[in-house]
């Protein structure tokens, strides 16, 4: 067992279960009559080559109960576990009572295995008054502990229902990999009981094999094996350590995982499988616009098979809830705020012919009460599936519930969140929090508690009810029941009550600890947070921040309407520019007027200034909006002209001062005073002012030669936009996409960037005598100067943020400034 404390936390190595049964037991495919018992024979979880166990087959037994003590068995038998299947167990139980819970537990080698508990479905076609389940989806181990599974194996379930990523593979495609992985994941404590608790229907996404693969088409190259060779170890080994039926076993890489499970009269599950049947992801893969391939109707998810057995069991299923548990994101989703769709090509999104034939099918067969289950994206949804997403007034025909992951991160979450606005059909969305979904259902509602765990890093972390949705029966599209633990509210204009997108709450605990949230585009907000005692910071572009206390109680949500006014023209400390790239703090300076927001770094460094960052933009943003900015390298005095590479990371100014020269109105003025480190006796001076009524803060740089010589300097100024879908702009030049860098001479004087968020960052010189040189994730100016002993020059510009209005280029405003 060297190798286990070697790689596995002290706890899970002292908790595994006894050897050989160290994996523990499993159930899962139940229906009316059957279910599959599942264990693996294993003496030491981690050794590759074969588990600790000899290379000859091994005798197992097993009884199937009605109760925990085993009183009144059932059913027994033996079964044989050859090293082939790395003697792995599987039991098919026929011949049970319907509707019914069980218990079993297997013997091998004098050894009793833990007692688990399954249970059977209702009969087909009967009444059932009450289904409780969860569902779930990827578990990365060095995500976190499973805290998650630990909740989870508390509640009172009938089954669960497992969407993929049971785990994440790496670069060895192996038998002997998957088989370790496998064995590493049920390591978990918490997995195990939750599997000894409860039946699992399972189906699979990617990681299982390989990151977005499609059909026999891998992602890119791995370990130089064949891909279908990788594909078929990884369904060998995810068939050897989950509890699948005998038709469900693979054959090479060919595995049935497409089925129904009914659930008496109820419900009617179809479990889809959108891996091994797709069609190549369109475009490269990615996250792009959709055009050309993207709509061509023969593209897929499911395969025309699977796509006419799906449409055909709707068509004829009685059950009073039609259930698709599949994997990636069903509802289309914008990042994009302009007028192109960008969208996510892996999921439904990069395959809309395919789900316009599922959803269309579905709204002119009227099929009762279809609810989408997906998993995939490791955030909490709730979306209105409709016809056409592009129009909001379209009728609802689906209700899509979208778990979060057990344990693997969103580092996609600040994307997501700045796009909610050009997606309304999405009613419910939150990206902070790993955890799972219970649902709870009759013939009259459908009930779905979107369950989180604080920190699925620790082992004991604490679970909440983030928030409830309700589907009632013959209506589509769920409606928010309850606030959950946390807070709730709205947050509008006080003057006008117009409500306020892109305002951010912030709350914080007695030891500083940090929460935020962000409003949707109808200035709702929901801030989750456990009970306790907290301060509330609600901070928005253009708007004076409030600040209150408040105290949350177990179960109960707190309700935050907010009035905000207007801001003051003002400049100074404790105050910050919202945003997902916000890398001010309280320390900065911030230089804001009821229009623009831009915070100037004061002691805050950013990793790609390293000791440069002082005096120099940091965040910025639009009233409305949010801060896309990673920094602006404004300005720097090269000996030299800056090409790549780190052209834009150019270390040539230093300021050692940053002063408030005037902290209110009319005028709020900021001035850095630094030196070239790149030209000997250069002064650099530049003054921040903004006034009223104007989307920018003009700043003017004077470069000073203190010394004896003329000295030929390029000045100039870098622009890094860091939000979703950046792209350049400069005038003469349309929009730049480009990942080369290149020079460019402007026809106007400016450059700028934007994002998919509908706001222009723009710096707008005095004159255009320049040369622009970058890509589409950023850009900078560049000019020659001459100056002469005890002379200045001034570089003067506007440093703008702006909405893009009803412009279809995202420039032309910066044009007309």
């Amino acid at each position: 067992m060297s190798q286990l404390i070697a790689e596995l936390p002290a706890a899970y190595a002292d908790e595994l279960d006894p050897a050989p049964f160290t994996l523990g037991v499993a159930s899962g495919e139940p229906d009316h009559d059957s279910v599959v018992l599942w264990t693996r024979l294993v003496a030491d979880p981690l050794n590759e080559a074969d588990g600790g166990m000899p290379p000859e087959p091994v005798g197992v037994s097993w009884e199937v109960a009605r109760d925990q003590s085993f009183r009144d068995v059932v059913q027994s038998g033996t079964v044989t576990a050859g090293p082939e299947s790395a003697h792995s167990v599987h039991v098919m139980v026929c011949g049970l009572a319907p509707g019914r819970w069980y218990w079993y537990r297997f013997r091998a080698n004098g050894v009793v295995s833990r007692t688990g508990r399954t249970r059977t479905m209702p009969p087909p076609g009967a009444k059932a008054d009450h289904m409780r389940f969860a569902f779930a989806s990827c578990q990365n181990w060095v995500g976190g502990a499973y805290p998650a599974y630990r909740d989870m194996a508390g509640q009172e379930l009938d089954f669960v229902v497992h969407l993929g990523d049971y785990i994440y593979e790496t670069t060895n495609g192996s038998l002997s990999e998957f088989r370790r992985l496998h064995a590493l994941y049920k390591t978990s404590p918490d997995l195990r009981a939750v599997h000894a608790r409860f039946p699992f229907i399972f189906t699979w996404d990617d990681h299982e094999v390989q990151n977005n693969y499609a059909g026999a088409i891998p992602p890119g190259p791995a370990d130089g094996r064949p891909f279908l060779e990788r594909r078929a170890n990884g369904y060998q080994a995810y068939y050897e350590h989950l509890p699948l039926r005998p038709e469900q076993r693979p054959n090479g890489p060919d595995m049935l995982m497409y089925r129904r499970v009914d659930f008496g009269r109820l419900a009617q599950f179809s479990v889809l499988d959108t891996r091994q049947y797709r069609s190549d992801q369109a475009l490269g893969d990615g996250r792009k616009e959709q055009t050309g391939e993207v709509f061509d109707p023969a593209r897929t998810l499911t395969g025309p098979e699977q796509e006419r057995w799906l449409l055909d069991g709707l068509r004829r299923s009685k059950a009073r809830w039609n259930v698709i548990a599949q994997q990636t994101i069903m509802a289309q989703f914008d990042y994009d705020l302009g007028p192109a769709t960008v969208v996510n090509l892996d999921q439904w999104d990069g395959y809309p012919p395919a789900r316009s034939r599922i959803l269309d099918f579905i709204a002119q067969h009227r099929i009762d009460n279809p609810v989408v289950l997906s998993g995939d994206w490791h955030t909490h949804w709730v979306n209105d599936l409709k016809t056409d997403f592009n129009d909001p007034r379209s009728k609802t025909v689906a209700t899509e519930f979208v778990g979060t992951s057990i344990s693997s991160g969103a580092g996609w979450d600040a994307d997501v969140r700045a796009g909610l606005v050009a997606n309304p059909h999405v009613k419910f969305y939150n990206g902070t929090y790993r955890g799972y979904v219970i649902c709870d259902v009759t013939e009259k509602r459908w009930l779905a508690d979107l369950r989180i765990v604080l920190d699925a890093r620790d082992p004991a972390s604490p679970a909440y009810t983030i928030a409830a949705f309700e589907v009632r029966d013959g209506v589509p599209g769920a409606r928010r029941i309850d606030g959950g633990d946390g807070i709730v509210g709205q947050i509008t204009d006080a003057a006008t009550g117009a409500r306020l997108p892109n305002a951010q709450l912030t709350v914080t605990t007695p030891d500083g600890d940090r929460l935020v949230a962000t409003t949707d585009s109808a200035g709702e907000v929901l801030a989750f947070a456990p009970p306790g005692s907290y301060t509330l910071t609600v901070d928005a572009v253009g708007y004076e921040p409030v600040s209150q206390l408040v105290a949350i109680v177990a179960g109960k949500s707190v309700n935050l309407d907010l009035g905000l006014n207007p801001a003051a023209t003002r400049a100074g400390t404790g105050r910050i520019v919202p945003g997902p790239q916000s890398r001010a703090g309280t320390s900065d300076v911030v230089l804001g007027n009821e229009l623009v927001a831009l915070a100037v770094s004061a002691g805050t460094d950013n990793p790609q200034l390293a000791g440069f960052t002082v005096g120099k933009p940091l965040d910025l943003a639009a009233v409305g909006h949010l801060d896309q900015l990673d920094w602006m390298n404004l300005p720097y005095a090269s000996a030299t002209k800056p090409v790549e590479p780190m052209a834009w990371a150019q270390l040539t100014v230093r300021s050692t001062a940053v002063e408030v020269v005037c902290a209110t109105g009319p005028a709020a003025v900021v001035r850095a005073v630094g030196v070239s480190t790149a030209v000997p006796d250069l002064e650099v001076v530049t003054t921040y002012t903004l006034q009223p009524g104007e989307p920018w803060v003009t700043a003017d740089s004077a470069f000073t030669n203190h010394g004896t010589a003329s000295r030929t300097v390029w000045v100039g100024d870098a622009l890094d936009h860091d939000g979703a879908g950046q792209r350049s702009g400069v005038p003469g030049h349309g929009i730049i996409t480009s990942g080369t860098a290149k020079a460019y001479a402007p026809t106007g004087p400016w450059i700028g960037q934007t994002g998919s968020d509908r706001q222009t960052y723009g710096l707008i010189y005095e004159d255009s005598a320049f040369e622009a040189y970058g890509m589409g994730s950023w850009m900078m100016s560049r000019r020659e100067v001459v100056i002469a002993p005890g002379e200045t020059y001034v570089l003067r510009r506007r440093v703008v943020a702006v909405d893009i209005g009803a412009d279809v280029d995202p420039f032309a405003v910066l044009g007309r400034l």
